[in-house]
């Protein structure tokens, strides 16, 4: 049951979606996007239905709760680290990001401990309303709630109604992106262009400022703040 589950969620609800939603009005309808969608989709339901001919399920031949060992955790083996991803989190939120927050990361960051990186979303001809756009932030950031403890991230909206981009600085455990591993974690990771940053970089230190702070020109995006959502 969860190997099926699996499969739906990262294989079938992305190009379903995208061939679904404009018809909902929950995204505007681009043509291509559309047709590339349907293709996609049928193309996976050849694949399970030829899957299928000589199977009961997808893995096994009876229903069981518990469809393969329970996943591990992707971070469970890398080694400890002096950052306390807690303790930043506990001055962020009751402290100013300017004068403590920002000064407290970028001090006690583990550079081989942790990592970087900021995330775009890919088909920004896709957001319509902003209200639509918050929306995906959201789901994405409750589909990733298991991540919690080893990730934080500032993810903005720019822009304003059938013109906006969503950005996104991220805090992650270890030097890869942490998505891959875990079947659960993918369901949005392809909808975004991901960049792993130089901690010790001007560019990456005033990316990070102006997230973690929402405040700043925010030149590489080129379209004014609109509203921000905090993954921690």
């Amino acid at each position: 049951m969860v190997q099926q589950g699996s499969f739906a969620d990262s294989d079938t609800v992305p190009p379903a979606s995208t061939w679904v939603f404009p018809t909902l009005g929950i995204t505007h309808r681009n043509k291509q996007a559309t047709e590339n969608a349907k293709e996609e989709v049928r193309r996976i339901r050849g694949l399970l239905d030829a899957h299928l001919r000589t199977r009961t399920f997808l893995v096994g031949e009876r229903v069981t709760l518990a469809a393969g060992p329970k996943a591990e955790d992707p971070f469970a083996r890398l080694p400890e680290s002096t950052s306390v991803l807690d303790e930043f989190r506990r001055r962020y939120s009751n402290e100013d990001a300017h004068s403590t927050a920002l000064p407290y990361c970028w001090e006690h960051f583990d550079q081989g401990g942790w990592s970087l990186g900021d995330s775009e979303y890919r088909f920004p001809e896709e957001l319509t309303q902003t209200f639509m756009s918050c929306n995906l932030i959201t789901g994405m950031f409750q589909r990733l709630d298991k991540l919690r403890k080893s990730a934080f991230a500032s993810v903005i909206l720019f822009g304003t109604n059938n013109s906006s981009s969503i950005s996104g600085a991220w805090v992650f455990r270890g030097q890869e992106l942490a998505f891959p591993p875990s079947l659960d974690w993918q369901v949005d990771y392809e909808s975004y262009a991901w960049r792993k940053l130089d901690p010790g970089s001007e560019e990456t230190q005033t990316l990070v400022r102006e997230h973690f702070s929402w405040d700043g020109a925010f030149q590489h995006v080129g379209k004014a703040f609109n509203q921000g959502k905090i993954f921690k």
